[in-house]
């Protein structure tokens, strides 16, 4: 969890112009405690998971709502074309970002990690709201300025959290 990072994201959407919100609040690790600390809705968050393809090893990043789960036969099926994904390792997160479970940010042209947005959070919030880097950071900003910023394939590939 490093300032470092929030500072890279801050400098990367003032360099484009974007209007976006730097919140600060207590320390949180789970999506729901951000979001009431934030006082915003759990949907809004956009959660960057860190998943492992178990052959290559590659490191890749999807980003999905926080009221919402990855589709993991979807993503190995119709998305990244391989047998074998699971979450990353926490060490391996930690090396390659420099960030904590929890505190990784959206952008992953930030870690040179292929990055995938998920459709329905692009289809359903005008704002997103996403950790900068820390567990103590977030910011909000209009979903297509992130879009625009970040440049990652938009796919479908999540589903309800109890589905």
């Amino acid at each position: 969890m490093t300032e470092e990072t929030r500072d890279r994201i801050l400098r990367i959407l003032d360099e484009h112009g974007v209007a976006y919100e730097h919140l600060r609040h207590g320390h949180v690790h789970r999506s729901t405690d951000a979001a009431k600390v934030r006082g915003t809705k759990l949907e809004q968050a956009a959660k960057a998971l860190v998943l492992k393809e178990k052959k290559s090893g590659a490191l890749v990043m999807f980003i999905v709502a926080g009221d919402r789960r990855l589709d993991l036969k979807s993503i190995k099926k119709d998305i990244l074309c391989v047998k074998n994904v699971s979450l990353a390792p926490p060490e391996e997160v930690l090396e390659r970002t420099g960030c904590t479970i929890g505190s990784v940010p959206p952008f992953g042209n930030l870690f040179n990690m292929q990055t995938y947005f998920d459709e329905h959070l692009k289809d359903t919030q005008e704002h997103i709201i996403f950790s900068a880097g820390t567990h103590h950071d977030s910011i909000k900003l209009k979903t297509k300025d992130f879009l625009h910023v970040t440049d990652p394939e938009v796919k479908s590939f999540s589903k309800p959290a109890g589905a």
